[in-house]
C-alpha cells in the first residue's frame, strides 16, 4: 500500500468543494508551491514531521491509513477542563465539525438518540441554559458554578447564541435519527432532580424550561411530518427531505453518531455524558455503519410516512412531558 497516496486522497476528500490542496500544504509546511505539488504527486515523500503536522492540522489519524484489519484506532477528543472557557471551546469544536460535514459534497449524519440530540438541546434558550448549567455544574464541576442555582442570567448570552448557531448548522445537514419512547426521559429526570435538589428554585425558570421542551417536541413532530429540518420558511432544494426519523424498538445504549464526509466515515462515540470520542479508523467505522444499517432496518420510519405511528410516538412523548410538568409545577 502506498501510504502517501492514501494520505493525499484523504486530504483531498476532507477539503470543501473548490479548494486546492497545494496552497494549503505550502502554507502549513512552509514549502514552495512546486514542493507541495511534488509531494501531492508522490515524487517527494512527506517527512515524519510533515506527516504528523498534516495529521494534526486535518484531524486525521495516521493509523487509519494502515490495513483496514488493524484492530487499534486513534481517538480524538475535546480536553475539557473545569472552566466555562473550556466548555466554550467544546461548543466551538462541535460547530466546526458540523461545518465540515455541511461543506462536504455528500455529507450525512446518522444519530442514535438515547437522549435528545445535543443540537436540539442547545437550540432553545431556556432548555439550552439548563443543559449547559447541568453539564458544567454536575459533570465538569466548574468551580464558579458550584453553590449556584439556575437563574435567568446564570448562563451567558454568548453561550446561548453558540447553541443556536450549532442548531442552525445542524439543520443544513441531512440526517437519519433513531429515537425511542425513552429519549425524553433523561432530560426530564435531570430537571426533576435539580428541582428537588434546590438547584432550580424559580417557578418562572421551570415554566420557561417546560415551555421550551414542549416547543422542541412540537418542532420535532413537524420536522418528521415534512421530512425536513427547515420548517419556519420554504426550504431550499438541498434542504428538502434532509431529515429521516425512525422509532427504534431496540433500546439504545448511548448517544452516538456516524458522519459520512465525501465518502469517508467518522465515528462520534458518546463519552462522559455529552462529550464525544472521534475516530476515522476504517474498520471501526465500517462496524459502526453496519450497526446503524441493521438498526435502521429493524426500526419504523415515522417521517413523511406512517402518520398513525408518528402520532402515537409523539403523543407518548408529550404525555411523559405533561406528567413531569404536573409533578413539578402542579
Amino acid at each position: 500500500m502506498n501510504y502517501q497516496d492514501q494520505l493525499v486522497k484523504r486530504l483531498n476528500s476532507s477539503l470543501p468543494s473548490g479548494q486546492s490542496l497545494a496552497p494549503i500544504l505550502s502554507d502549513l509546511l512552509n514549502i514552495s508551491m512546486d514542493s507541495a505539488y511534488r509531494r501531492i504527486s508522490g515524487k517527494t515523500q512527506f517527512s515524519l514531521n510533515e506527516s504528523i503536522k498534516i495529521a494534526e492540522h486535518f484531524s486525521i489519524g495516521l493509523d487509519s491509513l494502515k490495513s483496514p484489519n488493524q484492530q487499534s484506532a486513534s481517538i480524538r477528543f475535546t480536553h475539557l477542563k473545569a472552566k466555562q472557557a473550556s466548555f466554550k471551546e467544546y461548543l466551538e469544536s462541535l460547530l466546526q465539525n458540523l461545518k465540515m460535514i455541511e461543506h462536504a459534497e455528500s455529507g450525512k449524519l446518522y444519530y442514535s438518540c438515547l437522549d435528545i440530540p445535543i443540537f436540539q438541546n442547545l437550540s432553545l434558550p431556556n432548555l439550552g441554559a439548563f443543559k449547559m448549567f447541568y453539564w458544567m455544574h454536575a459533570v465538569m464541576e466548574v468551580e464558579e458554578l458550584q453553590g449556584k442555582v439556575l437563574e435567568k442570567d446564570t448562563i451567558s448570552q454568548e453561550l446561548i447564541d453558540f447553541g443556536r448557531a450549532i442548531f442552525d448548522q445542524y439543520s443544513k445537514i441531512p440526517s437519519i435519527e433513531l429515537w425511542t419512547t425513552n429519549t425524553l426521559n433523561s432530560t426530564l429526570r435531570q430537571i426533576e432532580f435539580y428541582f428537588n435538589s434546590g438547584y432550580i428554585r424559580s417557578e418562572e425558570v421551570l415554566q420557561d424550561l417546560y415551555s421550551d421542551l414542549e416547543e422542541l417536541i412540537d418542532r420535532q413532530e413537524t420536522m418528521a411530518e415534512r421530512g425536513t429540518k427547515v420548517i419556519n420558511r420554504i426550504p431550499e432544494e438541498n434542504e428538502k427531505q434532509n431529515f429521516s426519523l425512525y422509532e427504534s424498538d431496540i433500546e439504545l445504549s448511548n448517544n452516538g453518531a456516524l458522519a459520512i464526509v465525501n465518502g469517508v466515515r467518522l465515528s462520534f462515540i458518546g463519552h462522559l455524558t455529552f462529550n464525544t470520542l472521534i475516530s476515522d479508523h476504517p474498520q471501526l467505522n465500517e462496524m459502526t455503519y453496519n450497526w446503524y444499517d441493521r438498526l435502521v432496518r429493524k426500526s419504523t420510519l415515522i417521517s413523511e410516512v406512517a402518520a398513525k405511528q408518528r402520532y402515537q410516538f409523539f403523543r407518548h412523548l408529550k404525555s411523559e412531558l405533561a406528567e413531569s410538568k404536573q409533578r413539578i409545577l402542579g
